[in-house]
Order: C-alpha cells, then structure tokens, then sequence
C-alpha cells in the first residue's frame, strides 16, 4: 500500500492522531485486512504465521477489539510490514487504546537499555577481571582463559575435600566448571585465593549473553561485586554497580534501579553473578548480603533473580540464610596437562614467538618442574608466565612469597621507569610550584610500596579506610603548603592507580585482587609485628579440652590441649606471613614442628595446605607432618578416648561392656573419623601411603567411624579398582548390618556399576531385611535415575543405565505403603519418602492409611495430619512457580 492510497482511504498519519478512538480501531482493523488479502493470505495462514489465534485476527480486523502491542507486533513482523507503514499502524492502536500507550513506551525504554546493556556488557565480560600486568597492554579473557572443572561438594564440610563427611557424595564427578550452574535459585561456587572464581563469572556473563542474543536462554546475566550490595537496597545496587562498570565501555545512559525491578522481558529473569562475597571483610556486612539475598529467594520478586555467588570458603554458618536447596560447587585447579595450555595462551597472547613450543620449553624446565603444583592456580599461572616473558633469562621464584614479591617489585620498577624521560609529565600540574615540590613528588614515588602496604593492612582492619586520606596521613606523602589539597589528592590518586595494584569501584579505590590485599599488609608488617602475629597463630594458638566432657562419668576426665586453626578467611594472609618471599622460615622452624608433632589433625590440615598453595615450609617440617598423619591414621579419636576414658574409670579392660554403652550413645555424634581424614590429607600432599590407608579402612566396616563403604567410594572415585569391588562385597556381606549394605550398594549404583543397581533391588525385596531399610533402598533407587543425569561421567567410563529406576522405585515404596504385614510405622515411613521425592500419590495413600483399621490409632493420626497439610500446601513445583529453576 502506497502513500497514495492510504492518503485515499482515510488520511495520513497526523490525520490518524485526530482520530476518536473507535475511528483509529475500524482503520487498524481495515489496514490489517487489505495487508493480508494483498498478500492472498487466508486467515488460518496468517495466524500460523505470527502464532496467533484465528478468532483474535479476525476482532482484529473486524475493528471489535483492540490488539495488544505484542500481537500487533507479531502480525506485522508476519505481514513484513516496516518503515512508515509500521508506525502509522502502530500509532492507530495507540489511539485506540490510549491508556496502553505509557505501557508501550514503557517496553520500549526497556528495551533500549537492554540493548545498550547487552552490548556494553559484552565488552565488560572480554576483559580480564584482574588486570595488573607486567609486559604491556592486558589480553582479553577469551584469549587466556582455559576451562577449569568443579566437583560438587558438600557445604558442611571442609571444602578441600578432605573429610570423611565429604565422601559421602563420592559417586559424584567433576564437570566442566562453565557448566556447574545447577538447577538451583542460588549457586555457590568456591575456590581458594587466585582459584579462577572472577574469571569464571565472565565466562559465564559472556556465554549468557550469546544464549540470550540468540534467544536460547530465560536469563540475562548481570555480573555485581558482593560490596556493592552492602549499601544499597538490591535493584539499585545493581544499577550502581552495572552504571559504573560499563560507562567505560560504550554505555549510552544510567540504568535507574527500577530498570532491575522487572524482568529483562516477559517470561524471563535476571542472573546475578555476585563476586567476591569474600572480599566484605565485615562479617556482619557479609551476613547483610547473604540475607537480602535469602529474603529475595522467597519473597514475591524471586521469580525475577537467580544467583550464583563466587567467594573463598567461608564459614558454612555465614550461608545459613539461604536454606537447604543450594548448589555448592569447587573449582579445581588446572592439571598438569592444563598448564602447558595455559602458558601457550599467555605467551601467544604477549606476543611470544613459537607460542606452543615456548611453553613446552617452559614446562619441561627443572626450575619449573619445583613449582609445578604453584602453576595450577590460575593467579599463580598468570605470574608465572608474565614474570617469564617479563625476564626470560631470569630464575623463577621458587615459592608464592617469592612471586608476589618479584612481581610487585617489577610493577613498581615500571611505574618509576614510565615518566623518568621527563619529570615534569610525570607530575602534571606540580612543576609550577618549584622544584621542591617536584622533589617531595619523587619522595612520595619513591615510598609508594611502603604506603600501598600500609594501606593493605589498614584496609584489613577496616573497609573503610580511606586511600587518599590515608596516605595524606603519613609524612612521607603529606602535602606541601603551597599546593592545594585538591591538586596534591589528584598526584596521590593517580599515583595509586599507576601501581598496578588498585583499581576504583563504587568510587573507592581498592585493591585489584583480594589476594594482593594479603601480601602487601603481611610484607608491610614490621619484624615485631610479624613475630606477634605469629606468635599468636603457632604458640599461643593452644586451647585445653575435656575428653568426652559431655558425658556423665565419675572421677577426674582426661584433657588434652588442641591447637585451634585460624579462620579460613585468614589462611592466605598467614601463608604470607610465615614466606613473604623476603624474610627466612627457617627462623620459625622449631615453631612450625612442635605444631606439626602436636598439633593434632588441625595443625596437619593447615600445614599441608600452606604447602600446597606454595608457602616455603623447611623441608623438616613437611616430613614430621606426615609422621604425624601416619600416626593418626593408625589410631582413631575413638579408640584413644575410649582407653583413656577406660584408665579415668579405673577399668582394666577398655572392651568391658559399661565402656561399650557409653560409648554407643555418642558415636552417633561424630560424622568424621581422624584416620579417614588423616589418610586423605595424605593424599593432599600426593603420599600414596594415604591410599593405603583408605584401602585398608574401607574393608573395615566394622570400625567405628565412617569407614566402609563411604571410603570404599572414595576409593573407586579416585580411580582405585578395589573401591567398586570393595562396595560389592560389602552389599552382599549378610553379616554386616542393612545400613552398611544399603550404603555400599547405593554408592556402587552411582558409579554407574550395574551390580549396585541390583544390589538395591535385591535389597528392597529382601524379607529379611528391616522394613525401613527396604524403603530406603526403594528411595535410592527412585533417585539414582536423577543422581546419574546430574552426573553422568563414570570412573569406569560406562554409561549410566538406561532402566526407568525412578519409576520401579516410587512403585515399590506404592507398593510397601500397602502391605498389610509391615508395622504401621513403617508403612508410614514409606509414604513420607515418597512424598519427600513430591510424587503426587503421597496424598492419596495418607488418606487410605488414616482410615485403615488395621493400624494402630496414633499411625492413623499421623497419615490424617500429614493428608491435610498436603491437602491444605501447594506442591514443590506449585509452589516455586513454573519458571523456577
């Protein structure tokens, strides 16, 4: 249709404006009409075309009801109606439905700005999160980043793997770490200082905005440091932080906070990508995020978020908050393998020649095969390859004080050497007030590595702090008198930033990496202060404990002092204490064995670690740790309390049977067992003689503690043949109790062993065999279908089977639910696991239980109680809502 003819029908545009509203109707809908009859469309056609009802195009047209602008939208995309001819028919249905015409601008504001977001944030994500480099310009993330794994862990114990609790999910295998995010509102996602955490979440920002670019995703990515959300309420929060970190790059107008306060478009939801939870030092204020983030989980706005969270580990009690339906995650650090991928992606990336053969070269060094271990944390990789190019010819830094500190010096010899041509464009503004302010400027340069200490150790103590003024403070960076304030701030700031060292977010000035916070407040820490510090950590660390004070026995109750590991926040500033790269550790060697031979498993714990991430340790200290492993892996905590709880009572026999029943009512507390725990830090620092032990505990069932089959799973999880073997004869052992066999046959069903599979049928149909643990192996096998889709990657390399599991299982529990001959209790229990996998059946057997004769009254009441409330609350899937994740 020509301006012709629509001048001819009715009038142009501006005409149309002058329209009453049912005039601007009967024109859309004629307009509509003719659009398509040009076309020689029938109406079914056109509605299969913009997916859009019949009847609703044919109100349309016959001018009864007003399309709303996302039909109208869909019909002229259908139609290929464009340009002025768009506009006019858009503007008849504004007028004919004027009240909708704020809504429409409304979309289309919010539209813009998820342009404007989009683009400026892919840019954001191709940066690298931490860029303080020594050989020139920063690379982009894309070109050196390589993937990392993670392994789901268990948030309730320690998260280096090392506990026996965190065995329990041993059938569990790593998976590409761009992939973790669970099907979970809230993700938690952690690893140790310069673990690759920041990285990761702009892998994630980049790979969310190409999903939702190419409209395969309901998420938009918004990538928001943890303190940004201390101050603020959440959508502004988020405005903030997206306003300040792409008006650097290309952002054309501020996001207001209710930009946040509605989804990215219909149907969708925003994913916040909150980093450096670790980096609030306040616990209070780290508390504060985690609830608001809690609060937005289960308020009326949830189905707008959802969040993955980045952080170091942190105390489990600080994510309380967020409930039980998280997905906890740890990054792995590269592997050998990996390394010399990572290295050939640094060195093409800074311009080395033959990168791939450099980094061969590079890897087969002897010098760097002694620091091998360092390079697999991303942070220490990126050094080690910028010091290299940076000084090929020079020797590498034997430990990780050594790197920071070379790496520092580098950044500061380059700060200095940048403006030395020409003092005067070095300090821009300063050379009118003379030379002695000049002079004071070079002083204040000169000193800045002390000061940037300073500061670090400050800001540890204080968040707060202010950088400017704090430097202003000290005398070797006061102002001199003839130079305004505002002026001398301008030297002292930009000074800060030239370091390499800082960055500014949300206005302050910050360090560019938690870690580097560490390592300059540890190496500013004056010779009497380091002494203290360390001191306090490794000789008055010492705190006396009752043994088994909690039970009632007569006579005087054995103690024994315990060392008490600092808080794992506070692990890497005391790795930098005790090797800063500058003062000698062997000085603290007398310290560091007594906390090697007595400091019990704690001790071991923190030692292994700090020699792991790389801190010098002497070489006497390493071995009297694992003298002391080996010990505690051939005594358990158990067996040492109960004889000396046996020689307190004045019992000759640690095995007479008062010692037993004492001993049975608090077994049940512990979930870890030191052997098991002292045998996997073994293996943390690569002596296989932990393996042994394990082997050894896992054909122990019979132990207390949680030996058997959880270490047996452990065992095959690390590739060990005897773990899977160990399992099956276990499952099929009748003289261990059911628990212990539904256990070892369920960890060997995740392993994608096909006996496991008919260990736990066998199980469930077994008569001799506690009603309750048949229930149980039935639950086990309902979930293994789910269990080995979230985990599909097997040690032995087979594939999962391919039987509907989930549904034999939820049959049997059916099944058991009915059976007469089973206690009332039991029966009971069957139901309650069916209705705990959400198995809409539940409802309906609570109400045939709880008009059952044949049950005991008081089982009758509870399957009438449990019936109303499932009566009275929406399912799980109600009640998240459909969009839920």
């Amino acid at each position: 249709m020509n301006k012709d003819e629509r001048e001819i029908r009715g009038g142009t545009m501006a005409d149309g404006e002058a329209l009453a509203p049912q005039q601007a109707l009967a024109r859309l809908g004629t307009l509509l009409r003719d659009a398509r009859q040009a076309r020689k469309w029938a109406l079914r056609e056109l509605a299969s075309r913009a997916e859009i009802a019949v009847g609703t195009i044919s109100q349309a047209e016959q001018g009864k009801t007003t399309p709303n602008f996302v039909t109208l939208d869909a019909l002229l995309t259908a139609l290929g109606i464009e340009g002025e001819e768009r506009a006019e028919l858009e503007g008849l249905r504004d007028r004919a439905e004027p009240r909708t015409r704020p809504v429409r601008a409304r979309a289309e504001s919010q539209n813009r700005l998820l342009n404007d977001y989009v683009a400026a944030a892919r840019e954001v994500a191709r940066h690298h999160p931490h860029p303080f480099f020594l050989p020139g310009a920063a690379p982009a993330l894309t070109d050196v980043h390589w993937g990392q794994l993670a392994v789901p862990v268990d948030p309730y114990s320690p998260d280096d793997g090392n506990s026996a609790a965190s065995l329990l999910g041993a059938g569990r295998s790593p998976l590409p770490a761009a992939g973790a995010l669970a099907e979970k509102r809230v993700c938690v996602i952690t690893a140790g200082p310069g673990g690759g955490k920041s990285s990761l979440l702009r892998v994630w920002l980049e790979e969310g905005l190409n999903r939702w670019a190419d409209a395969q995703a309901a998420e938009m990515p918004v990538l928001v440091p943890a303190e940004s959300l201390v101050k603020h309420t959440f959508s502004k929060a988020l405005a903030t932080a997206v306003n300040e970190h792409l008006r650097p790059h290309g952002l054309l107008d501020d996001f207001p906070a209710e930009f946040f306060a509605h989804p990215p478009r219909a149907g969708a939801r925003w994913l916040v990508l909150v980093d450096g939870l670790d980096e609030v030092t306040s616990t209070a204020a780290r508390h504060d995020v985690v609830g608001a983030l809690a609060a937005l989980t289960k308020s009326h706005n949830a189905h707008l978020f959802r969040f993955v969270i980045a952080a170091r580990p942190l105390p489990t009690r600080e994510f309380r908050a967020l409930g039980p339906d998280v997905a906890w995650y740890r990054l792995l650090p590269f592997s050998p393998e990996d390394v010399e991928q990572v290295a050939c992606r640094w060195f093409g990336a800074l311009g080395l020649p033959e990168p791939a053969r450099a980094a061969e070269r590079f890897t087969q060094d002897p010098a760097f095969r002694r620091i091998a271990d360092l390079a697999r944390t991303p942070l220490m990789a990126a050094m080690l390859c910028q010091l290299h190019v940076d000084s090929p010819g020079r020797e590498l830094p034997t430990s990780r004080g050594m790197i920071f500190r070379q790496f520092t010096e580098r950044l500061h010899e380059r700060q200095c050497a940048a403006a030395s041509p020409d003092t005067r464009q070095r300090h821009a503004g300063l050379e009118r007030h003379g030379p002695a302010v000049l002079g004071r400027a070079e002083h204040t340069l000169e000193k800045l590595p002390e000061l940037i200490g300073l500061l670090a150790a400050e800001r540890r103590r204080d968040e707060t702090v202010s950088a400017v003024d704090l430097l202003e403070s000290q005398p070797a960076a006061q102002r001199p008198a003839t130079v305004p304030s505002s002026e001398w701030r301008t030297f002292l700031e930009a000074s800060l930033l030239r370091s390499g060292l800082l960055t500014v977010r949300a206005g302050r000035i910050v360090f560019l990496h938690q870690t580097l916070l560490e390592y300059c407040a540890a190496r500013h820490a004056s010779p009497e202060a380091r002494a203290t510090e360390l001191a306090r950590l490794l000789v008055k660390g010492w705190s006396r404990h009752w043994v088994l004070s909690q039970l009632d026995v007569s006579g005087r109750m054995p103690g024994r002092r315990y060392w008490n590991p600092p808080g794992r926040e506070e692990e890497s500033y005391f790795g930098f204490l005790l090797d800063d790269g500058e003062h000698d550790t062997t000085a603290l060697t007398t310290e560091l064995e007594r906390l090697a031979n007595r400091g019990g498993l704690d001790g071991c714990r923190f030692l292994a670690h700090q020699h792991n991430v790389g801190t010098e340790l002497p070489s006497s200290v390493t071995r009297a740790v694992t003298d002391t492993l080996l010990r505690l892996c051939r005594i358990g905590r158990f067996e040492l309390w109960r004889a000396e709880t046996a020689r307190s009572l004045g019992i000759a026999d640690d095995s007479a049977p008062e010692i037993d029943r004492m001993f049975a009512r608090i077994l049940s507390t512990f979930e870890t067992d030191d052997r098991v725990q002292a045998a996997s830090t073994l293996l943390y620092l690569r002596d296989r003689r932990g393996l042994d032990v394990l082997t050894e505990l896992a054909r122990s069932p019979y132990l207390s503690g949680v030996c058997g089959p959880p270490v047996a799973a452990r065992l095959a999880k690390l590739g060990d043949r005897n773990g899977a073997e160990i399992l099956a004869a276990q499952a099929q052992d009748t003289g261990l109790k059911a628990g212990k066999r539904l256990k070892a046959a369920g960890f060997l069903a995740e392993l994608g062993d096909d006996r496991g599979v008919e260990l736990l049928t066998r199980l469930a149909h077994d008569e001799d065999v506690p009603h309750r643990r048949r229930a149980e192996a039935a639950l086990w096998l309902a979930d293994l279908h789910d269990h080995l889709a979230e985990n599909p990657a097997q040690p032995n390399g087979e594939p999962p089977p391919a039987a509907p599991l989930d549904a034999v299982g939820h049959d049997m529990l059916v099944a058991f639910a009915h059976d007469r001959t089973w206690r009332g209790s039991s029966r009971l229990r069957a139901v309650e696991l069916l209705a705990g996998v959400d198995d809409g059946r539940a409802r309906e057997l609570y109400a045939a239980l709880s008009n059952d004769t044949t049950l005991h009254r008081r089982h009758r009441l509870r399957a009438r109680r449990a019936a109303a409330a499932r009566t009275n609350a929406p399912s799980r899937q109600e009640a998240v809502g459909p969009d839920a994740v």
